[in-house]
């Protein structure tokens, strides 16, 4: 390393002297030729940075800067005609700086993989922009009443993107299963936003009963990390159980069977003879998506019980994923109850009893 002769023919401040020349500056009036000085100003720029995560709870952080490019090309200049090699950039050391002096304040780690948060300082316009890790939440929901759908409509200003208009919660409103969810889970990690993968769905007249559907949830930019959730939490119109924290969501398809109960009505009465074939339904059930995809399912458990001449209750243990209306009368569901019964069945609701993931 030829280091000689730097300090005599620029001015360098103490960072950058030991930096290059592993000595400190004599320099103490003179603006620094590479870095103008910014080194000095690592207190203020902590301070700052602090006062933008103070709403944050957090363990690890990683930092990054953006700077002008002078300040690189300078430095880069200076390294270039005294051939100066391994040591560590401008943009490097002055990051450094401020991840320990944010270390030390915080008493929380620098973490360079995966961190709870991410400090991205911008010096050329003093900007700075906080991103905190995702978190990740599984829990069942019980639903006791038939005017609650499960989903929520999007923000019509955004769609589902977060704005002002919807204060970056990304949803109509909160008047669903998942707008249920969504505000309570906002308000308990203080986050903007939450997105939920739902193992398998029901309509808005349907309960949902016994030990409730499966659900994950992703919590967007969480301000809030050491959350309590309790294992049963009552809300409007639905109960939450089973409510933790997990490390990260299964991927991939999330397979599950349920146990389903329908109440049909039959356009002509049907004598117990035939309806006994219903029992004796043939496997698998092949559902035409289109020309082309064909999926196919399994009802494991079928049985009935007539309640009126042309009502029946029926009760099926069956892979999720089956249309049940389009089961009762569709002709793109093959074998479907119309066609077996040889009169047209209407589905007038159906409710699920038990929902368990098959791992």
């Amino acid at each position: 390393m030829a280091t000689k002769g730097i300090s005599k023919k620029y001015n360098l401040c103490n960072f950058c002297s030991l930096r290059l020349e592993s000595k400190k500056s004599k320099n103490t009036t003179e603006k620094c030729f590479i870095c103008k000085d910014i080194f000095q100003k690592v207190d203020d720029i902590v301070g700052k940075a602090l006062m933008e995560i103070a709403p944050y709870e957090f363990s690890s952080f990683e930092t990054g800067i953006i700077i002008k490019p002078s300040l690189i090309d300078r430095d880069d200049q200076i390294k270039s005609q005294f051939q100066i090699k391994g040591v560590n950039s401008i943009k490097s050391s002055l990051n450094n700086e401020i991840a320990k002096k944010l270390s030390r304040k915080t008493k929380t780690k620098i973490k360079h993989r995966n961190p709870d948060l991410t400090i991205k300082i911008n010096l050329k316009d003093d900007s700075y922009k906080i991103n905190s890790k995702p978190m990740f939440v599984y829990g069942r929901y019980i639903k006791k009443i038939r005017t609650l759908a499960q989903k929520q409509r999007n923000c019509n200003n955004c769609a589902g993107k977060g704005c002002h208009n919807c204060s970056f919660h990304g949803l109509e409103n909160f008047n669903s299963v998942e707008g249920k969810i969504s505000e309570f889970l906002i308000r308990k990690f203080n986050c903007q936003q939450i997105r939920i993968n739902w193992v398998g769905g029901e309509e808005k007249s349907s309960l949902v009963l016994g030990n409730g559907r499966p659900f994950f949830v992703k919590i967007i930019n969480p301000k809030k990390r050491k959350v309590i959730l309790r294992r049963k939490t009552i809300l409007d119109g639905i109960e939450l159980i089973e409510l933790r924290k997990i490390l990260e969501p299964p991927t991939g398809q999330i397979f599950f069977k349920s146990k389903v109960l329908i109440l049909i009505k039959t356009e002509k009465t049907v004598k117990l003879t035939t309806l006994k074939k219903i029992e004796k339904l043939e496997m698998p059930l092949e559902i035409h998506v289109d020309d082309k995809k064909t999926m196919v399912k399994k009802i494991y458990k079928i049985n009935f019980k007539k309640t009126a001449s042309n009502l029946l209750n029926i009760t099926i243990l069956a892979d999720g994923g089956i249309p049940i209306k389009s089961f009762i009368k569709s002709s793109y569901v093959s074998p479907n109850l119309t066609n077996l019964l040889k009169t047209q069945c209407e589905c007038l609701q159906f409710d699920f009893k038990k929902i368990d993931v098959v791992s």
